[in-house]
């Protein structure tokens, strides 16, 4: 079974990009039984947050909030929502406001500093175990 993974990094290497600062995102396809992975698109999502600093005066109006015109119009849902089809996105960091709307989708997001490969690999091996214990009960 194959599955993606989205993550945030500057260069390429290393999984080191905060969730809101990203400007996009790479996906990987992920093989579940041989491990081997390879990065099929790079997916621009436009950055929730700009300069360190949440766009909007307060939370209600920026990345951590809704701006007011109801759910889903925030930039982190739309991000969100942009990456719906992927199971698991993997970046340095994470708030509780993306969190939520990435579980909308059924995606987990995990707040992780590695080297890509290392990322994947951990992330696979844990998708494994938790098959395993499924298949056990």
């Amino acid at each position: 079974m194959k599955y993606k993974v989205a993550v945030a990094s500057s260069d390429g290497h290393t999984v080191d990009s905060h969730f809101g600062h990203v400007q996009s995102f790479s996906i990987y396809e992920v093989d579940e039984e041989t491990g081997s992975y390879e990065d099929v698109e790079e997916r621009d999502v436009g950055a929730a947050c700009s300069g360190g600093e949440c766009a909007g005066s307060s939370p209600a109006s920026g990345c951590g909030g809704r701006n007011g015109a109801g759910e889903g119009d925030s930039p982190m849902e739309k991000i969100a929502a942009s990456l719906s089809d992927v199971s698991y996105v993997l970046v340095a960091r994470i708030g509780p406001h993306a969190i939520r709307a990435l579980a909308k989708y059924g995606v987990t997001a995990y707040d992780i500093v590695l080297p890509i490969d290392e990322a994947i690999g951990k992330i696979n091996g844990f998708r494994k175990k938790i098959g395993e214990r499924k298949r056990k009960a």
